[in-house]
């Protein structure tokens, strides 16, 4: 047998698109599949659902006949053209620039005589940086609507802005922090789910569960000025960069949107050094970074919006006492940043109290 090996000598940070996550199970649907068509070569490397880490080399080979002659390889990765070669030296992977996540490896093979087949094989690429670990201090408690399902937070100009969810029970309004006073409230029609919320150029965002709508209103009068409609993702958590909305919808992939248009103009995947960090759910953006409750944890993660890499990660465990928790107390959900006083705030799904926290680096 041949050896006929390559490598990819680029530098690239295409973004992959992903699924959706689902807070419940689809159902599945059966597929007709293609017959699997005869190949006379091999991709041997990279094995099947590989795994590497940002800066590892990855090796790619493909194997043939001692018989059959081989006139040129062409190589793809992420979709974008790498090159054609001519020989066989031994080449790899560089990956030492590139962005964490799935990529396709396809290589087409073209025969002296004019045929050709193709190989194709899905790499992940994990994150570089091990997260820092973070405990919280609490410094600051107050009291908050044990009867609101808690999806989206905002301190906006001295006020709390919270969106909660459940059907029947979904509203925006505006609260009292000291309290946890309701002053304001608008609430969603019984057959829709809120999700999370953001203010952005004096309106709030409010995202829908299953409904695949944006619901635009008025900051003031919380009247509803504009809808928006998107596809094919659930809607969850939502915060905004100043320039851009930025989604989750379970999975790990976060959506940069247009605020004018509510269609995406980039994407990333969020990777720590061990694989994705799924579950993103609540976000609030903080000093240039994502901060997001992961659903059904005690964590919040930090995240990178350039390049998707979790840089840290708070470990919430225990921040709402067993005394306050009751059996309809639900998981820790809500962020919220005070910019002018640096007060960091976070509650839950029907808890009763809101807590101000300080992180504190674990070791400290």
């Amino acid at each position: 047998m041949k050896i006929y090996s390559f490598a990819i000598l680029f530098i690239i940070g295409t973004l992959t698109w992903g699924g959706c996550g689902s807070k419940s199970s689809e159902k599945r649907t059966a597929r007709r599949t293609a017959p699997k068509v005869s190949k006379v070569t091999e991709l041997e490397l990279p094995l099947r659902n590989a795994s590497f880490t940002i800066g590892d080399e990855i090796p790619v080979f493909v194997s043939a006949p001692d018989t059959l002659e081989i006139d040129s390889l062409q190589l793809f990765f992420r979709g974008q053209a790498v090159g054609t070669f001519m020989d066989q030296d031994t080449l790899i992977v560089s990956t030492a620039e590139m962005l964490p996540g799935m990529g396709g490896v396809r290589v087409k093979v073209f025969f002296a005589g004019g045929k050709d087949e193709t190989h194709s094989r899905q790499v992940e690429l994990f994150s570089d940086i091990v997260p820092v670990r973070y405990r919280y201090k609490v410094i600051n408690t107050y009291p908050h609507d044990v009867g609101a399902y808690t999806q989206g937070l905002i301190y906006y100009d001295g006020w709390l802005y919270e969106g909660t969810g459940n059907y029947n029970q979904s509203t925006v309004r505006k609260v009292r922090l000291n309290n946890g006073e309701v002053i304001q409230a608008r609430n969603n029609a019984s057959d829709i789910f809120g999700e999370g919320i953001t203010i952005y150029n004096g309106r709030i965002y409010q995202l829908t569960y299953k409904a695949q709508i944006c619901f635009v209103y008025d900051l003031n009068t919380l009247e509803e000025v504009q809808k928006y409609y998107y596809q094919n993702k659930e809607g969850w958590g939502l915060t905004n960069n100043a320039d851009e909305l930025i989604m989750s919808d379970g999975t790990n992939i976060l959506y940069f949107l247009d605020p004018e248009m509510f269609t995406v103009n980039r994407q990333i995947e969020v990777y720590n050094n061990e694989g994705p960090v799924k579950d993103l759910n609540e976000l609030e953006y903080i000093d240039g970074k994502i901060y997001a409750n992961r659903y059904y944890t005690d964590e919040i993660v930090i995240i990178d919006p350039a390049t998707g890499k979790e840089e840290g990660r708070v470990d919430m465990k225990g921040i709402l006492s067993i005394k306050d928790r009751k059996p309809s107390t639900n998981v820790l959900n809500g962020i919220a940043w005070d910019a002018e006083n640096e007060r960091l705030f976070i509650t839950g799904k029907y808890w009763p109290k809101l807590f101000e926290i300080e992180l504190v680096p674990v070791g400290d």
